[in-house]
């Protein structure tokens, strides 16, 4: 509809496209128009909803969601199926924006498994590079001592290296708090 307006003012003639739609919705400085992509508008607002899912589940939209589509997991692992509703793709497809830039802050590592999960501070995938030989069900608590403290002889004899630097590197306590999503690239972690 934008590109039919944009491109001519009769309804009858047949319109001539003098660029592609991708150049108008550069930005102004890298030689577009700044058109806002709606395809990609749409799916960050779709991931923003998934986001709220993850960071209030006990919000009346959450919990319809959980008990509807995901009743035995969390929202990022959730998947749609073959007849899922057009709501629910939709959010399946927003989700995949959550997933390139969700990471995990790690306090008590009760909620995180480390192989799964994207939780070291390593930008672009967040995870464990080269996967060591531990069950799928291995949680952060578990390379932990009993006082809070990482288990540096188990760290450095499973992990290569550069996972083993980054995890020793992260700090650690005793304090029981939950563990946290955070999204990487801002600075106050919120979508």
């Amino acid at each position: 509809m934008a590109a039919r307006f944009w491109w001519g003012s009769s309804e009858k003639d047949s319109k001539i496209h003098w660029c592609k739609w991708d150049v108008l919705c550069k930005h102004k400085e890298q030689g577009g128009l700044g058109f806002r992509d709606l395809g990609l508008f749409n799916q960050a607002l779709l991931a923003k909803q998934v986001w709220r899912c993850i960071r209030f589940p006990n919000s009346l939209c959450s919990r319809v969601l959980k008990a509807s589509y995901y009743p035995n997991g969390g929202v990022v692992e959730a998947k749609s199926g073959n007849h899922a509703p057009f709501i629910w793709r939709s959010l399946v497809w927003g989700k995949k924006v959550i997933q390139k830039g969700y990471r995990w802050r790690i306090v008590n590592g009760n909620s995180v498994r480390v192989i799964e999960d994207p939780w070291l501070p390593r930008p672009v995938t967040f995870k464990i590079y080269d996967k060591p030989p531990l069950p799928n069900q291995l949680y952060v608590i578990d390379l932990k001592k009993g006082n809070g403290e990482w288990d540096e002889e188990f760290i450095r004899a499973v992990f290569n290296p550069t996972d083993a630097e980054l995890i020793l590197g992260m700090a650690t306590t005793e304090w029981d708090i939950e563990d946290k999503i955070l999204w990487h690239y801002s600075k106050d972690g919120e979508y």
